[in-house]
């Protein structure tokens, strides 16, 4: 009796401790907790558009996966994230692994940019959909919460930097100009 008793305990501590990332549905996407924390937060601001992209409404049909990694190895260190396509022909969103420790709501906001290249369009309309995405992102959290804007790490100083050229004046131009004095973007289409 006492063995089934210790069987049962650790039965029921197992289902206690279940993966987080299985019990929110995102376990086609990711594995990592910090992750599904940010997918979670993206349904709290209705960025189900992102949320589908993810799981399959996309070029490929598939799921995205989604995870930390270092991007250096890539020769992308100054790089925060981006998309990939897999010799199987998945995608893929790479996170910069230096960005573990930052807030969920710019993970959701690197996440919603990334969503948006799946397409593999290389234009800078696609590249101006990814920014203003993660923006508008950024700012939906902000309106929820006005301390995230205030928190002290450099994906907020960034995502600050964004909103606040996105909610100047011509906005769009804003960012358009943003792109288009980035060396990254210097070989993108029109």
């Amino acid at each position: 009796m006492k063995k089934f008793g210790i069987l049962f305990a650790l039965i029921f501590s197992i289902c206690l401790t279940f993966n987080i990332t299985n019990a929110a549905g995102y376990e086609k996407i990711t594995s990592n907790p910090k992750i599904t924390a940010a997918l979670g937060a993206l349904e709290t601001v209705n960025r189900n558009d992102v949320i589908a992209i993810l799981n399959g409404r996309n070029s490929t049909g598939k799921p995205i996966r989604i995870m930390f990694r270092n991007l250096s190895i890539y020769g992308c260190t100054n790089c925060e994230a981006f998309t990939a396509k897999t010799r199987g022909g998945d995608l893929v969103i790479y996170i910069n692994e230096e960005h573990k420790d930052a807030p969920t709501e710019t993970i959701a906001c690197l996440i919603a940019h990334e969503s948006q290249h799946h397409t593999f369009t290389n234009t800078r309309a696609e590249e101006l959909r990814a920014w203003i995405s993660e923006t508008t992102t950024w700012n939906a959290f902000v309106r929820k919460n006005r301390s995230v804007a205030y928190l002290n790490h450099p994906l907020v100083k960034r995502e600050n930097y964004i909103s606040k050229l996105y909610v100047k004046q011509n906005g769009v131009d804003n960012i358009k100009q943003l792109i288009a004095k980035n060396p990254v973007y210097a070989n993108l289409q029109n």
